[in-house]
């Protein structure tokens, strides 16, 4: 789930002007990131939200740092088609784009629907459609883990899709640009 410290935090190392919610004004991260979602441009929120995600621990990127040294003398196609032997819960699907970008897709289905990855979303009582801001949390943790895992530099550069913003019609799928060094 974001977290409204880690996220106010970036906002202000990043140098973004932001006038946060005053409290009793709804400080609940979904108010934060509606508050964001006014006030900053797309690209200041991708930037924002990348810097996020839960699960960052040494415990959940390990198995991504190995194969990163594992593999670290093989090309990024390479290593994309080796993906599927990472043994790791968050080993998700992904594609090299022919603009050089890396589309990452996270979600199961289940039923005919995809269902969202996010802890705080599951134990909501009701799934309503929620703003895509809130999903760069989880593409914040895909890039943690997958930089690791490619030895690349990834650059938030889109949410395309999420179970919670589509109905749970669409799985996550999240578009990187990969940085020189």
């Amino acid at each position: 789930m974001p977290n409204i410290k880690n996220i106010t935090k970036t906002i202000n190392n990043q140098g973004i002007p932001f006038d946060f919610p005053r409290p009793g004004e709804g400080t609940d991260v979904f108010a934060l990131i509606e508050q964001m979602d006014k006030q900053l441009t797309p690209e200041q929120r991708l930037s924002v939200m990348q810097e996020q995600g839960c699960c960052k621990t040494d415990f959940m990127t390990a198995p991504f740092r190995a194969f990163g040294q594992a593999h670290a003398n093989k090309t990024l196609e390479e290593k994309i088609t080796l993906l599927p032997e990472l043994n790791a819960v968050t080993n998700v699907p992904c594609h090299l784009n022919t603009d050089g970008t890396l589309t990452i897709y996270w979600g199961f289905e289940k039923d005919g629907k995809y269902r969202c990855l996010c802890r705080t979303i599951n134990r909501m009582p009701e799934q309503k459609p929620i703003s895509l801001t809130f999903c760069g949390c989880c593409a914040g943790h895909m890039r943690h883990t997958y930089q690791y895992a490619l030895g690349v530099k990834l650059k938030l550069k889109g949410i395309i899709s999420s179970p919670i913003s589509s109905d749970r019609k669409n799985r996550c799928e999240f578009l990187f640009e990969i940085m020189d060094d």
